[in-house]
């Protein structure tokens, strides 16, 4: 989204999955940070993973993301770096760089997701151009939870965007 706010001639075309321009979040890094130091690093096992991660195609996913390493599985990303780079969501929105974008728009959601419906709302107000779609049954995790889906819907959307 910023690359697509600083540089339009780059893009021709963006999509956001379960991401918004959202509002200043000064309690994410801690709830990350929390969320991440809560694995039970390394895994004993990928089923151990798969289940910690709540089973089904979420808990494959997260799991496939696991490296292994020592006889467990380790998060392929520094915790600490992780943190970091949410400093900047942190301290404030992105609702100047969201309304300053030309390129044709697609925000994906998913259904119980973590996008509020009401910045849906004000995306769509702000840029009336913007098609945003629910994926249903699915959360935050849409890439992980409804894959097929989600690759279709990038498909016909890259297929819109080429014609132009």
């Amino acid at each position: 989204m910023l690359i697509a706010a600083a540089h339009p001639e780059l893009l021709g075309g963006l999509v956001l999955v379960e991401a918004g321009p959202g509002g200043p979040n000064p309690t994410v890094q801690a709830e990350i940070g929390a969320a991440l130091d809560a694995w039970p690093t390394p895994f004993p096992s990928r089923r151990a993973a798969v289940e910690f991660f709540g089973g089904g195609a979420v808990g494959e996913g997260w799991a496939a993301g696991l490296e292994e390493r020592g006889g467990g599985g380790w998060p392929r990303f520094d915790r600490d770096v992780m943190v970091e780079a949410l400093t900047e969501n942190a301290r404030r929105s992105f609702w100047d760089e969201w309304t300053s974008i030309a390129c044709p728009t697609l925000v994906v959601l998913g259904q119980s997701g973590i996008v509020p419906p009401h910045e849906t709302e004000a995306m769509l107000q702000r840029r009336p151009g913007v098609v945003a779609m629910s994926v249903p049954a699915a959360g935050h995790d849409v890439h992980l939870e409804h894959p097929e889906i989600l690759c279709q819907v990038l498909q016909d959307f890259l297929e819109r965007v080429a014609v132009r």
